[in-house]
C-alpha cells in the first residue's frame, strides 16, 4: 500500500514550513503575504504527490468538514433517489460532499445510522424518518445540530420540515374516481402506518369518501409490509380475485405499491382500466409510456431537495430560521392518464 502524503511531505520535498504549505492549500496565501510563486509551488507540488486532504483533520481545526448526511429508507426507490440527486448537485455546488443511508423502515437502523453520521462529524443532517415521535429531534433542536426533515414530518416540533400536501393528492385521486362514475374502491396501503405521509394520504382519501356516503370494507383495505410488497400485493390482489370480490377501482398509496399492483393484476390477466382503474400516489418516469399509461398523483421531489438543502445550509451557517420558515408543505396535481379513465 502506498504511503499516504501529507502536509509534512510536501513542506519538505519544497524545504518550506508545514504552516506555509496548510496556509497555501486552504486558500489563505495571500491573506499572509506568501508570494504567488511560492503558492504555485506548493499547488503544482500537492497536485504532483496526489495530496489528498483528511477532511476529518479539517473538521477538527475549523468545526466543519464540509460533509452533510442523508438517510431516507430506500434509496433504490425512484423518489428518493431523485431527491438525493439533487440535494447532492446542490451540496457539491456549495463544496459540500453528501453520505447517503436507508433505514428499511427500521427505526433501529435509522438511530444507527444517526449516530454514525454524526461520528462521522458532519454539519448536518436531513432525514425521511420513520420513527414514531419528534424526540430525537428535539434533541436535535436543544443542542442546535443543524437538521431538515423531508417528506415525512411530526407534530409538536420545531425541526424544520419539507413535505408535501399528501392529504390534497389523495383527495384528488377520490374526487377522479367519482368523476369515471366509480365507487367500489380499494386503498392499497404500506406499513408502519404511523409515517406521517401514509397518516395523511390515507385521512384524505377516506374523509372524502366517507364525505361521499362511500365506505370501504376492511378487505378491501390493503395493509402492505414495507419488507415484503411484491409477495403481498400478489397475494392480497389474488385472494380477492378468488374470492370474486374485486374492486372496480384501487388508489395505491406509493410508487412501489403502484408498481406491484400493476404487475399483479397483469398476472391476473385483469384489464386496466376496462375491469379495474388504478391511481398512484408518486408519479414514475414510465408511468407515462406504460400500456395503459398510469394516473398519478405527482410531487414536486427536485424542489423538496433544493428547499431541504437550502434550510440546512443556512442552519450550518449560523442563520436563525423563523417559525414561519420552518415547516413547508408544497402542493402536489393529479395527472391523469388511461388506467383511470373511463373507456369511450
Amino acid at each position: 500500500m502506498s504511503k499516504k502524503i501529507s502536509l509534512a511531505d510536501i513542506a519538505e520535498s519544497l524545504r518550506v514550513s508545514k504552516t506555509l504549505v496548510s496556509l497555501v492549500l486552504n486558500g489563505k496565501g495571500d491573506k499572509y503575504g506568501i508570494n504567488q510563486q511560492t503558492q504555485k509551488k506548493v499547488l503544482a507540488k500537492a497536485k504532483e504527490l496526489n495530496y489528498i486532504p483528511n477532511v476529518l483533520a479539517q473538521g477538527f481545526r475549523t468545526g466543519k468538514t464540509k460533509t452533510i448526511g442523508l438517510i431516507v429508507s430506500d434509496i433504490t426507490n425512484q423518489f428518493y433517489s431523485r431527491i438525493a440527486r439533487r440535494i447532492e448537485d446542490y451540496a457539491w455546488a456549495q463544496g459540500y460532499s453528501v453520505i447517503i443511508c436507508s433505514s428499511d423502515e427500521s427505526i433501529e437502523k435509522e438511530i444507527n445510522r444517526i449516530k454514525l453520521l454524526q461520528s462521522r462529524k458532519v454539519d448536518g443532517l436531513i432525514i425521511s424518518s420513520s420513527q414514531q415521535n419528534a424526540d430525537r429531534f428535539s434533541q436535535f433542536g436543544s443542542a442546535n445540530f443543524p437538521h431538515v426533515l423531508i417528506d415525512r414530518c411530526f407534530k409538536n416540533t420545531d425541526s424544520p420540515c419539507v413535505t408535501v400536501d399528501n392529504a390534497a393528492g389523495a383527495k384528488m385521486a377520490a374526487q377522479h374516481f367519482f368523476e369515471q362514475g366509480l365507487k367500489d374502491i380499494a386503498l392499497l396501503s404500506i406499513t408502519p402506518e404511523h409515517i406521517s405521509t401514509i397518516t395523511e394520504r390515507t385521512n384524505g382519501f377516506l374523509s372524502t369518501l366517507a364525505e361521499a356516503k362511500i365506505n370501504i370494507p376492511a378487505e378491501w383495505h390493503l395493509k402492505i409490509a414495507f419488507s415484503n410488497i411484491e409477495n403481498e400485493v400478489e397475494q392480497k390482489l389474488t385472494e380477492l380475485y378468488e374470492s370474486g370480490n374485486m374492486p372496480k377501482a384501487i388508489f395505491a398509496l406509493n410508487n412501489n405499491l403502484t408498481s406491484h399492483c400493476l404487475l399483479a393484476l397483469r398476472k391476473l390477466n385483469i384489464s386496466i382500466p376496462n375491469d379495474i382503474a388504478l391511481i398512484g400516489f408518486d408519479d414514475m418516469l414510465y408511468f407515462g409510456f406504460n400500456q395503459p399509461s398510469i394516473s398519478a398523483v405527482s410531487q414536486p421531489v427536485e424542489e423538496i431537495g433544493e428547499r431541504a438543502f437550502d434550510l440546512l445550509l443556512r442552519q450550518i451557517n449560523g442563520e436563525t430560521i423563523t417559525k414561519s420558515e420552518r415547516f413547508v408543505r408544497l402542493p402536489v396535481n393529479l395527472i391523469v392518464r388511461e388506467s383511470s379513465t373511463k373507456p369511450q
